[in-house]
């Protein structure tokens, strides 16, 4: 039998989740990535399966008329935004086509109303939050010219390469003020003569940068070095803030083991602010280093505005928010319901939102911190008071099938879901459906504009009991 070759030639049909197309070639369907639905394409095989192939476009035939010019010096190889060379309009059909084949296809869902997708008001230069990567070693692009002396490099790893990272000077997804301030930060903190960080032997100084802009354009930065060298790091912080005034918080956060990750084992605030102040709306929340808070400004107030809307909540409900984090979702509700009470995992997140409350001055929130497994197991929270509905905005894994039991045992009549993986929120669906719900309204929200990543809010109805199924499926 001949060798089979590692080239097709393919026209993928439709996209799916994670930017990649599906197509067909002889008899099997073929997972395609780098090329759009209808265009003609050059493929190569990375992976075969029994039922489908995995395969990668690397010549374009026939190119799509969606296609644009982008601006970006380091698309496609940074691989952070997989469809920035993709008409925004079109990247907007895509991902509202891609969500309703999840919840169609995956969920299962009939009869309920999709709604149009809802677009951001900036498709460029809209997070508030960047997080860099040092190193010693630097990923090529294509056949440009590199000085191969130089051995500090800051940037974004290349995708599915961990050891390198591809060096740059600017970004087109944080603010040009921001790109001036990374560019400051990168000759500081090289004109100090401490090493990048060396992922494979473990040395250097280096490690990190974060920056976090607020609405009304302070700036905090968190460097992530391996070791504590407070009055390197002072050093440091002076000149950065000497050149950019508009840094209000450096805060030095060090990370000596083998995670590769911009946490670790201590944070120290250098020159500034503990906290920076940031906004969505009216309303006003405390963020600190590590907190989690929408990264689209210019979005957030309308994915919730949106959840609120379709949830059509009223002043006598009482709500509970599973996974609350800092409160954003249980605050901006507060204006539409009676009482909200929030859960989280982690208590600090809790105490954040705790102060968020008095902050803006509400006094219909509560917050409680707790494993959420360990409590639906223990206890169902959400019978000890009565609840009109539940907002649940879980991690891209989803709800875990025990929490979904809970929720169908406790039959509490509306759940207000948003969800960033379509996949996931499509799976919890399904099995909230067999327990009795039923799916009434979705939308897509693009959070994220020129990446594939999209928000979903699904709102479902208690109509049934069959809690049996449930538990079979569970």
């Amino acid at each position: 039998m001949g060798k089979k070759s590692s080239y097709i030639e393919i026209v993928p049909e439709k996209p799916i989740y994670g930017g990649k197309c599906l197509g067909e070639y002889e008899g099997k369907k073929v997972i395609l990535e780098r090329a759009l639905p209808g265009e003609k394409v050059v493929a190569k095989v990375k992976k075969r399966r029994k039922n489908y192939l995995e395969c990668v476009a690397t010549e374009i035939i026939e190119k799509s008329d969606k296609r644009v010019e982008h601006g970006c010096n380091y698309y496609p190889s940074c691989g952070g935004c997989k469809l920035l060379d993709v008409d925004y309009n079109y990247q907007l059909e895509i991902k509202s086509t891609v969500v309703k084949d999840c919840i169609e296809r995956l969920g299962k869902v009939k009869d309920y109303t999709y709604h149009n997708i809802l677009a951001s008001p900036k498709s460029d230069r809209y997070r508030n939050k960047m997080e860099f990567t040092f190193s010693n070693h630097q990923y090529y692009i294509g056949d440009r010219e590199y000085d191969d002396s130089d051995d500090f490099f800051l940037g974004f790893h290349a995708p599915k390469v961990y050891s390198k990272v591809i060096d740059i000077d600017t970004c087109l997804l944080h603010s040009k003020r921001v790109d001036s301030l990374f560019r400051s930060i990168k000759r500081i903190c090289k004109e100090s003569g401490l090493k990048a960080y060396d992922i494979m032997e473990h040395t250097g100084f280096f490690r990190y940068l974060v920056f976090r802009e607020t609405v009304s354009g302070e700036v905090m930065i968190n460097l992530v070095t391996k070791r504590y060298e407070r009055e390197i790091v002072e050093d440091i912080a002076k000149k950065v803030i000497d050149e950019n005034p508009f840094v209000v918080s450096f805060v030095n956060t060090i990370n000596s083991g083998l995670s590769s990750t911009a946490y670790g084992e201590a944070s120290y605030l250098i020159s500034g602010k503990e906290k920076v102040i940031d906004s969505i709306g009216n309303l006003k929340f405390e963020i600190s280093v590590n907190s989690f808070f929408q990264v689209n400004p210019f979005q957030t107030g309308n994915l919730y505005n949106k959840a609120f809307e379709l949830g059509r909540f009223s002043k006598n409900d009482t709500i509970i928010d599973l996974y609350c984090g800092v409160g954003t979702i249980s605050l901006f509700a507060a204006s539409y319901v009676k009482e909200v009470i929030g859960f989280e995992l982690v208590e600090n997140a809790v105490k954040d939102a705790l102060r968020n409350m008095k902050l803006n001055n509400l006094t219909n929130c509560d917050f409680f911190s707790g494993d959420l497994m360990k409590v639906v197991g223990e206890r169902s929270i959400f019978t000890e008071r009565k609840y009109d509905a539940i907002i649940t905005d879980p991690p891209r894994d989803g709800m875990h099938p025990k929490v979904v039991k809970s929720i169908v045992e406790s039959k509490i009549k509306k759940i207000v879901y948003i969800s960033c993986n379509p996949s996931t929120f499509a799976r919890d669906v399904e099995l909230l459906e067999i327990g009795g719900y039923k799916l009434k309204e979705a939308i897509a929200v693009d959070m994220f504009p020129n990446t594939y990543h999209v928000e979903t809010i699904g709102v479902l109805e208690l109509v049934s009991k069959k809690e049996e199924q449930i538990n079979r499926s569970c």
